[in-house]
């Protein structure tokens, strides 16, 4: 779709968005643009806060909802904790997730039980989740559900979101969802959602340390943040400070000191270009090369961890491997970007893949799986094994680009340690 506003994506095959995404046209240009500002000092100030205020309503527009419910916290697992924190927990309460979930919203919750409280995992079936296996989990001691929209694992949405909601409010429980491998590309729903946070490095084109947070208006209403400081509360040299406080109205209670200025003045031009393009279309237009991508994996007969429902699809195909590590590398000598690890290669599309990206992509797979098939054949008779002479780097493979000065409309030329196998 926008190839050519995004260098890398040019240079290389990247497939590696749910993981890092490539920063938005003129990112650069932002940071400079902070730095004039900053370099006013304290008259520079009201810049800054202004640039913040037009990028919370940018972040509510995206998300379909006033300024005034959204934050800007350091990341979504500091917005999961803050979550977690801020809940007076009794012995024998509930909180639910699923066995799709990325550890930032499974630890905070597993810490709770030392307070007593039944985490509750609900298994997926063929990569995704059921409406029904979670509501039947919802019971009177439930007092949180939390899930992501899309999972970092499979790709797969969950449906049925209103729904689940709905019944976690009839026995009193609150609704957050995680929507970092959604938001920026997928359609969002807050409908029934009580609490919503999202990375900002991923889909949303943007920075790190940022994390972008909704809460709900009724949410609020009885929301304690476990969290508290000059920024979050209504008059900072209250003369009663030393007694009392009385915090922000909306969201903007969470943000307990100065916000992330530089990362702010980038994610501003990444929302804003992403509201151009629109997510909807973003959706649309690169259904056929998801959906290209899962057929491309399943014709290879690999193990698809991404279910065949295009009801469920999102912007991630991933399959199963043992040797995984090994074939991600063997891609990123080839300039094919794909996150590798944890026994599974995932491959993520956005606004700047096309056809030719995933066509590109399956057919270096293939060579690659065959050439381990046949070294695999090898080692039989040689009496070594797989692990030493499969998915093997040919000495003479193309090195990957090299960082270069940029120019002033951030021409991003290389990906970040493309062989590395950390997520986030």
């Amino acid at each position: 779709m926008h190839k050519s506003l995004f260098p890398t994506a040019e240079e290389v095959t990247y497939l590696d968005t749910a993981a890092e995404g490539l920063p938005a046209p003129h990112y650069a240009e932002a940071f400079s643009e902070y730095c004039l500002a900053k370099g006013r000092g304290t008259p520079g100030r009201a810049e800054l806060h202004a640039v913040e205020a037009a990028t919370l309503a940018l972040a509510g527009r995206l998300l379909g909802t006033e300024r005034t419910n959204v934050a800007f916290l350091s990341c979504a697992s500091e917005a999961l904790n803050l979550l977690a924190l801020s809940f007076d927990w009794r012995p024998g309460d509930r909180a639910i997730i699923s066995d799709l979930e990325f550890p930032s919203n499974v630890l905070p919750w597993v810490r709770l039980k030392e307070m007593g409280v039944d985490i509750v995992v609900v298994p997926s079936r063929q990569g995704a989740l059921r409406e029904a296996d979670i509501i039947e989990q919802i019971t009177p001691k439930t007092r949180l559900v939390s899930l992501s929209l899309v999972s970092y694992k499979t790709g797969a949405y969950v449906a049925g979101v209103p729904r689940i909601a709905a019944a976690s409010h009839k026995v009193g429980a609150a609704m957050s969802l995680d929507v970092t491998q959604a938001l920026g590309r997928c359609p969002v729903c807050l409908e029934g959602v009580d609490y919503l946070m999202s990375s900002s490095f991923k889909w949303l084109l943007g920075p790190h340390g940022l994390g972008i947070v909704y809460v709900a208006p009724s949410f609020r209403q009885q929301f304690k943040p476990a969290s508290v400081g000059w920024y979050s509360v209504k008059d900072l040299f209250s003369p009663t400070r030393f007694t009392s406080y009385d915090l922000k109205d909306g969201a903007a209670c969470l943000s307990a000191g100065m916000p992330n200025f530089p990362s702010i003045y980038v994610l501003r031009r990444a929302l804003e270009f992403l509201l151009q393009v629109g997510v909807e279309r973003i959706f649309e237009e690169l259904k056929p090369v998801v959906a290209r991508l899962r057929q491309g994996l399943a014709d290879l007969g690999l193990q698809l961890l991404t279910p065949p429902d295009r009801d469920l699809a999102s912007g991630i195909v991933a399959f199963a491997h043992p040797q995984a590590k090994e074939i991600g590398a063997k891609l990123a000598r080839e300039r094919v970007i794909a996150w590798a690890g944890d026994g599974r290669v995932r491959a993520s599309v956005h606004l700047y893949n096309d056809l030719a990206d995933v066509e590109r992509y399956l057919t270096i797979l293939a060579s690659i799986l065959q050439r381990g098939s046949t070294r695999e054949k090898a080692s039989a008779d040689t009496g070594r094994s797989s692990l030493e002479t499969s998915f093997e780097i040919p000495a003479n493979a193309s090195p990957l680009p090299r960082s270069r000065p940029e120019d002033r409309n951030a021409r991003h030329k290389n990906p970040s340690n493309p062989s590395s196998n950390k997520e986030y």
